[in-house]
């Protein structure tokens, strides 16, 4: 599955919803799981290995029919009696026993794959009990773990869909919007990660993580038939330090804004969180259709000033109240560039109104362009004036009055960069 299926897209079109009403009138339709399946067939919705998507197909009528576009058969009185009964143990799981203090001596520690009824039972009894967001349900298509060992179980970990929107990852990865909705299946966010609070093991967390980053591109091939290429997290900064996501080389790329998935509103209910992401492939970056960010980087001293252009590009749109300053701005930084270092007074050959009309301008603010570091190196800074007895030297040599109307702010040292 190299494009994902954009189910309720595809569905939300004029022509699919005639679609849809057209099947909804047809006879035989008595559940809504059967004309969920009648239509993945009808358009196509199909996994990698040729299963059709009926849970996703699912949740998109549902939202449809919330719209007002039509109404969907009843759902079966057997699913919405499973849907209802919790799939969890009598009592909770027992706690482990004599679990050594560090990770290397933990006897047969292991992941198990969660693909038994029994298996489902224990890790939600595990995620109900002691992670502070509860067995789910998890989105999308999802991979559970139990964490064992001869001690007993020590926690278990969760994957799903990816976040949809983000902006700090989206940035990093540099996708635009269609590859990230035709490529988004292929980043797996891992939603629960529990150790559970009686064990007391140094570097469990970095090796479990460890060992499920190891195999769970090979457990969705076998599962779903296609490897992810990313997977993601979220840790709550204020609470954790993201210290076992470090020591297992993950990577920190930024802050959630404290919305969650179905977050419509704008309501930013949730703690904002730290992201981290650990790449499964090499290229997974050209995988997923993005762009490398550029880093900034000082440049060399006359790096980056050839061109007659570069001041206007960096300056020009400075708003300084008055076109003329923004104008002398930019001529300033192109007489400055020259011979970097060099007083402006010794650039200007002469012209002494533009040495006055140089240091009368207060530079407050640049609205238009950030502070130009990397594009103008650290020696070629733009510094208006070392002191203001210096200006007043200038301008005494040649005949000037000492009390010449200079800006009151030179009494600090403005600069460009």
């Amino acid at each position: 599955m190299e494009v994902q299926s954009q189910i309720k897209r595809k569905l939300s079109e004029p022509d699919s919803i005639k679609i849809v009403r057209g099947l909804l009138s047809e006879d035989g339709v008595a559940y809504r799981s059967t004309f969920a399946d009648a239509v993945c067939r009808r358009f196509g919705f199909h996994d990698a290995r040729g299963r059709v998507q009926l849970s996703g197909c699912i949740v998109a009528l549902r939202e449809l029919e919330r719209s007002g576009h039509f109404v969907l058969p009843a759902a079966s009185a057997r699913g919405a009696k499973g849907a209802r009964s919790a799939r969890r143990l009598d009592a909770p799981v027992e706690d482990p026993q004599d679990v050594p203090g560090r990770s290397g001596e933990v006897g047969g520690l292991c992941l198990i794959k969660v693909d038994t009824p029994e298996l489902m039972r224990i890790w939600n009894e595990l995620m109900l009990c002691e992670h502070p967001q509860g067995a789910g349900p998890l989105v999308g298509a999802q991979m559970r773990y139990l964490i064992g060992s001869e001690h007993g179980w020590l926690g278990g970990l969760g994957f799903g869909a990816a976040a949809i929107q983000l902006a700090d990852r989206d940035r990093w990865i540099g996708w635009d919007v269609a590859t990230r909705r035709e490529r988004l299946h292929r980043i797996v966010g891992m939603s629960r990660f529990l150790i559970r609070a009686s064990v007391r093991c140094h570097n469990l967390a970095s090796c479990v993580l460890g060992m499920v980053l190891r195999r769970i591109d090979l457990d969705f091939d076998e599962q779903y038939g296609y490897r992810p290429w990313l997977i993601e997290s979220f840790v709550e900064s204020e609470r954790f330090a993201g210290t076992s996501y470090q020591a297992a080389n993950w990577i920190e790329i930024g802050q959630t804004k404290g919305r969650g998935r179905q977050d419509r509103e704008h309501d930013h209910a949730k703690s904002v969180k730290a992201i981290y992401v650990y790449p499964l492939q090499a290229d997974f970056r050209q995988r997923l259709g993005g762009v490398e960010p550029v880093a900034a980087s000082t440049l060399g001293l006359a790096e980056g000033l050839e061109g007659e252009g570069w001041a206007q590009q960096e300056f020009g749109g400075a708003k300084l109240g008055d076109r003329r300053l923004s104008e002398r701005l930019v001529q300033g930084a192109r007489t400055l560039a020259t011979m970097p270092g060099q007083a402006f007074s010794g650039l200007a050959r002469g012209d002494w109104a533009a040495v006055k009309g140089y240091y009368r301008l207060r530079l407050q603010r640049l609205d238009q362009r950030p502070d130009p570091v990397g594009q103008c190196p650290p020696q070629a800074s733009l510094s208006i004036v070392s002191t203001i007895s210096c200006v007043h030297t200038i301008f005494r040599g040649n005949g000037c009055s000492s009390k010449m109307d200079l800006p009151d702010a030179y009494d600090t040292q403005p600069t460009f960069s």
